[in-house]
């Protein structure tokens, strides 16, 4: 992500300085580029899209400003966007140039029935015409491969951590060795081998073994594996 912005702020130096022309740097970037005009802090259209922005989404910048607001619900997630509205807002509102405004939003591309999840770095940049000053939105936006998987890995994190605040006071609970047989149940060990690494009687595993079940309240060996599993005890 550090590279894609660094890129922006290349992209927004030359454009100021008359270094580079839009439409150039439109051709070599991987991503979609786009541009809109500002009237104060209200964006007025798209001026240009990127060809590869255009054939990604099976459109062109009469067809997006034809569009109007409906460019958003055809493309986009209409709960997502109105969030990144209020970001937008506040990033015009402040008027800090500098910065950069960057989101994470899903955008369904031209023929496809699902969601791609795109990185967006959006900025203001400013053009002295001499007797005034011009400013323009500059969007840079590029997919995320493997994003669903990096979403997905933090809805299990979540899942972990609200298993981990419904069921720690159990785990606290637990003595030292029905530690250890909650870790030998776990990773398939028999009562009599538990008997024999732990050297304990057959009724004393027995026993431990029934009240694991009863003071972590699982079910069947697959919750007993889950609550090992998360407590890290094997």
């Amino acid at each position: 992500m550090d590279i894609f912005n660094l890129q922006m702020h290349g992209i927004s130096k030359g454009l100021k300085v008359g270094d580079l022309q839009i439409a150039d740097v439109g051709e070599i970037v991987p991503a979609s580029l786009m541009v809109h005009d500002l009237d104060g802090l209200q964006p007025i259209g798209c001026t240009y899209m990127n060809n590869w922005g255009c054939e990604r989404l099976g459109t062109s910048v009469d067809e997006i400003n034809h569009l109007g607001e409906s460019y958003y619900d055809q493309y986009f997630v209409k709960e997502e966007s109105k969030h990144i509205f209020v970001g937008m807002d506040n990033y015009l509102k402040i008027g800090d140039f500098d910065k950069q405004y960057n989101f994470f939003q899903r955008v369904k591309l031209h023929k496809d029935d699902f969601y791609t999840w795109f990185y967006t770095v959006l900025k203001v940049v400013s053009f002295d015409l001499g007797i005034r000053m011009d400013h323009k939105i500059i969007i840079l936006s590029s997919p995320i491969i493997g994003m669903d998987h990096l979403i997905s890995r933090v809805n299990k994190t979540l899942e972990q951590n609200s298993f981990i605040q419904n069921n720690y006071k159990k785990f606290a609970l637990l003595t030292k060795r029905e530690k250890e047989i909650i870790k030998l149940v776990a990773n398939g060990k028999s009562t009599k081998e538990i008997v024999e690494l732990l050297f304990l009687s057959p009724l004393t595993v027995s026993t431990h073994r029934k009240n694991l079940i009863r003071k972590i309240e699982c079910e069947n060996f697959a919750d007993l594996l889950k609550f090992a599993v998360i407590f890290d005890l094997i």
